[in-house]
């Protein structure tokens, strides 16, 4: 048996951040096992891949991640300095969700791969440490390690799977039905959080709204991580629009620590495509809900995300759609093209929308929402706000994030600034604007 610490490590996580908060939580319990974590790949005893299913491009940059890892592994077997065991050598683990979905066809065309395992959970370690031979006696129950130390942010997933059922996606069948995550464990994540050194919580799931734990619904849980000590933003992720209650929008209005940001994935605007996609709403219904939510949230900031290209979408339906986008004006928006996905109800559709109409499609709308982003970041400019500082960037400049921006998909604040810390909110007054970025100096 080869001892834990004799063995190192790295991880990669693909894919969104709820794959993210499962890595950590590997993470957190290689490294308390006594595991040495390593720098990079090149040096590490076991790579382990947390691969994303979820779109074809998602696939395909899974299968590259693998067949890179492999390469590297039989490119260094000869020339790196093998000081441990004669009986370990180096291996490639690949887990996650296109595993979970596709690990016979994985594992018959990528041999070379050493351990295969599903979606992430407590048996994943002791798994692997059985089949490759590592005495593992460690607690598979500890806190989250970030992946990157020092993060001000820390995504919070609060349920696994889902029961939505969207046509389009796959995700119910690899991931399963919506499972809420026990409150009390929620606010012990929220804690361990706060000690690893964040003070933004980012409420995720894949929809947020279907939280439900003994009476506990995502208004309790949310006003409960806001009143934890060290916590000063509070940000809502993945709301499905059919489902937002006025209950949050009054948490929003009422309470400073949470944001005035709302992510709603709308997805589409016309009836009859939602009608094919399983979800509800339509151009009027959700052009009602947004101007309830910016009347009952005053200066609030709106994201969302709509497909292009779904079986079946006309010229005709893509005008309502970039007629709603031109109406709604909203503050950040996110455009992907429509991919069929194995098994599910969308990919048996007829009238598949060729690729080149699809792409067309995705450029139109995506110049149009620059537009509004540019009039957007320019209504800013002269306003004071709150920001986060994440980065110095040299002595006078630094890279923050407002409470308008979520992490990785947003914009950022650059600001001039002297003798101020990171990880810390300041007020800051914008002086300009570039496309989806702000500038100012300290309010």
């Amino acid at each position: 048996m080869v001892l834990p610490q004799e063995i190192s490590y790295y991880i990669i996580s693909l894919g969104c951040a709820k794959n993210l908060v499962d890595s950590e939580r590997i993470h957190g319990i290689l490294y308390d096992a006594g595991f040495c974590e390593s720098e990079s790949s090149s040096d590490a005893d076991i790579i382990i891949i947390n691969t994303c299913g979820f779109i074809e491009d998602a696939k395909r940059e899974s299968i590259d991640v693998i067949l890179d890892a492999i390469e590297s592994v039989v490119d260094g077997r000869e020339s790196r300095n093998n000081d441990k065991p004669e009986k370990f050598s180096q291996r490639v683990v690949a887990a996650g969700c296109l595993v979970e979905r596709y690990s016979r066809e994985i594992r018959e065309e990528i041999p070379e791969i050493d351990f295969l395992y599903g979606i992430l959970d407590g048996n994943f370690v002791p798994s692997f440490c059985k089949e490759f031979g590592i005495d593992f006696h460690g607690d598979t129950d500890t806190p989250r390690k970030p992946l990157v130390p020092g993060l001000p942010y820390s995504y919070i997933k609060i349920s696994e799977g889902c029961s939505n059922n969207c046509s389009y996606c796959a995700i119910p069948l690899i991931r399963g039905p919506v499972r809420s995550f026990p409150f009390e464990k929620i606010i012990q994540d929220v804690h361990e959080a706060v000690d690893a050194g964040a003070c933004e919580m980012i409420i995720i799931a894949q929809d947020i709204m279907a939280y439900s734990w003994e009476g506990e619904t995502l208004t309790s849980l949310v006003q409960s991580v806001s009143e934890v000590p060290g916590v000063q933003w509070v940000r809502l992720m993945y709301c499905h629009p059919d489902r937002l209650t006025d209950e949050v929008l009054d948490l929003m209005y009422g309470n400073e620590k949470v944001v005035r940001y709302l992510d709603l994935p709308f997805q589409h605007v016309n009836s009859r495509i939602l009608q094919a996609m399983n979800r509800k709403g339509s151009y009027g219904i959700y052009m009602d809900l947004i101007n309830k939510i910016r009347d009952r949230v005053p200066g609030v900031h709106i994201r969302s995300t709509f497909m292009v290209g779904f079986p079946g979408e006309t010229e005709e339906d893509f005008r309502e759609l970039m007629s709603f986008i031109r109406e709604a004006k909203l503050e950040r928006v996110g455009c992907f093209m429509y991919s069929p996905e194995e098994d599910t109800e969308a990919a048996l559709l007829d009238g598949m929308i060729p690729l080149r109409v699809k792409r067309k499609r995705h450029d139109e709308l995506m110049a149009v929402q620059k537009k509004i982003s540019v009039d957007v970041m320019n209504g800013m400019i002269g306003r004071t706000l709150h920001a986060l500082v994440e980065e110095q960037v040299d002595e006078r400049t630094w890279i923050c994030r407002t409470e308008f921006d979520a992490p990785e998909v947003d914009g950022i604040f650059y600001l001039t600034a002297e003798n101020i810390s990171v990880n810390k909110i300041v007020n800051v007054y914008v002086t300009d604007a570039v496309e989806y970025d702000l500038i100012g100096v300290l309010a």
